[in-house]
Order: C-alpha cells, then structure tokens, then sequence
C-alpha cells in the first residue's frame, strides 16, 4: 500500500511539473485557426480557419460559434478588432491549405475584409493583390493610434496601409522583408511612431518608421526567430513575439534605445507544450496564445485534430 501511494505521489508530483498553463479548448473538428483577436466588451475570442475561411467565436469557457463563412474567402488568418471596437478585419488569402483553392487563386488572392461584430455580416472588402504585381499571402494586420490599418504580406516584400476613408496603398516595399518562403509576417505598432515587423524565414525582426517608411533598420538583438508569427506590445511596452517551427515558444523583448536594440527578458517554458503557436491577443493585461496546430496540415498521414485551444502566456526570466 505504502510502494503505490509513493507513486501516486510521484505521478501527481510530475504532473504538476509538467502542467500546461490554463488552456481554453474548443471542439470544431479540422478548423486549423491561424488568427485570434478578443473583444473586451463581449468577452468574446474570434478565430478564423485556413481550411475554410470560416471566422467563429470562442467564449471563456469554450464555447464555439460561427459568425461568418464565405468558401471564395479559402483561408483566414490575422484578426484585429478595430479602434472603434465595432468591427473585425480579418486577413484573406489562398496560401496553402484551404479546402477550396484553386489556381486561379492560390498564391494570388490577397484582400482584407471587415465583419459588423453587431450583425456578423460583411461590410468592407478590400483588395490588396492588385497593387502589386507578383504573388501574395495577407498575414497579419494591425492599427496605428489614428485608426489607419496596415498589412503585411507573406510572399511578397511589402507593407500594406488602408487608411480610414478605407483606400489602401503600399506603405512601403523593401529588399529588407524578402525571403524564398514565409517573409514579412508579424506588425505590431508602437505609439513612439513606429512599426516592429518580423520576417519569418530571416527570423529577423526590423523596425519601420511610421512617418518615413523607408527608414528601416534592422533591431540588433542576439536572437534570431526563425518561425516568428504574431507579434504585439505589451502595456509594459514589451514586445511579444510567437515563434513555432517546433521551437513552439513565446518571448518576451525589451529595448533602452527606441529599439534600435533588444534583449531577452523572458520566455515561455518547454513544458507549457505549445501546439505550432501562431498569433496573440491581450486578455486583461493578460498575453493568450493561438494554438494552431498547423504543422499538421503538412502531415499526410496526421489525422485532422477535432480540438483546438487558446492559452495563457506566463514568462520566465532569461538568465
């Protein structure tokens, strides 16, 4: 009696060790979300689908719904809720795994549209793809202190802005964000003027000036991301960033010098088992992960996950 209380105490011991951070789960087989954004006023977490472009909300105790589904969409990815908190932009483009691509889009389709959170129906569509020649994948989206959006594109080297009369242009183009697979990825925006944006396959992360977007400089730092995904500052001022590409780890960034340079603060632990993390969104102060799973989709014998979830960050100093 004594040998098997001794290793249930052990077990429960490892257990504890090893125990995730608090996850929110939700059941909706084969939806693969890539974007996450929360709505403080309704409480409410929306995510998006690169199979099926369908964008749902998830409650805090898990509960899934779909708010808006459209096939000719192929895939979602980056969400934001907009300043006015009435709308939510999402990302759209034909990447890679959507169950209704097709040629004429694939690699091509790159526009933005915006949801009435009110209704769940459609009120904005914009397109992004026919401003520049080549092809395109829509990432990631965020917004400046005036309410003016910017985009990054994936496939090519290229910053997007739609200002608030809703016309979009190219912010700025640059050699910097060039890569042969996953470029420009991750925006976050930081009330000095500027941008931080990361380049995926570089794993480099470059700063943009908001008033002069051909000042670009590299953020010295002695880290590289490679597989850098959703990036945001904190209300510290930290920058957050995603990395998956199975380093599957959240860090957190600090900078002295407008960041010109960084340093590591801290990070996730291995054992809070992130699943291919992809983007972030900010929960009371309180930094949630995406859990995409999307490393899957590259399997060919994996079978679809029928659960997906949203987790709490907690960091750790790095010595």
């Amino acid at each position: 009696m004594k040998k098997i209380f001794i290793a249930l105490f052990l077990a429960f011991s490892i257990n504890l060790a090893f125990a995730q951070t608090p996850v929110i789960k939700f059941a909706v087989p084969g939806l693969y979300p890539e974007g996450v954004a929360y709505h403080p006023d309704n409480k409410l977490f929306y995510v998006g689908s690169v199979t099926t472009a369908t964008i749902g909300s998830v409650d805090l105790n898990g509960n899934y719904k779909p708010v808006f589904s459209d096939s000719t969409l192929k895939s979602t990815y980056g969400l934001k809720v907009d300043p006015s908190k009435k709308l939510l932009w999402a990302c759209v483009s034909d990447a890679n795994y959507s169950k209704y691509s097709e040629p004429a889009t694939l690699r091509k389709l790159g526009r933005l549209i915006a949801l009435d959170l009110g209704t769940g129906k459609k009120v904005k569509d914009i397109d992004l793809a026919s401003l520049v020649e080549g092809k395109h994948f829509i990432n990631d989206i965020v917004f400046d202190a005036e309410g003016n959006l910017y985009a990054t594109d994936s496939f090519s080297p290229v910053i997007y802005i739609v200002d608030k009369t809703g016309k979009a242009s190219v912010f700025v183009k640059s050699d910097f964000f060039k890569a042969l697979d996953i470029g420009l990825n991750g925006i976050a925006f930081n009330p000095k003027g500027f941008f931080i944006v990361n380049n995926n396959s570089q794993g480099a992360l470059y700063k943009v000036d908001l008033k002069n977007p051909e000042k670009i400089s590299r953020v010295k730092i002695k880290n590289l991301f490679p597989g850098s995904d959703g990036m945001l500052f904190d209300d510290n001022g930290r920058l957050v960033v995603v990395q998956n590409k199975s380093v599957d780890k959240i860090f957190r960034l600090i900078s002295n010098d407008d960041w010109q340079t960084a340093e590591l603060e801290s990070a996730t632990a291995a054992e809070d088992r992130y699943q291919q993390p992809s983007t972030l969104t900010l929960v009371a102060k309180q930094v949630y992960i995406l859990n995409s799973k999307m490393n899957e989709l590259a399997d060919p014998v994996k079978r679809p996950s029928k659960e997906f979830s949203i987790q709490r960050a907690e960091f750790k100093p790095v010595k």
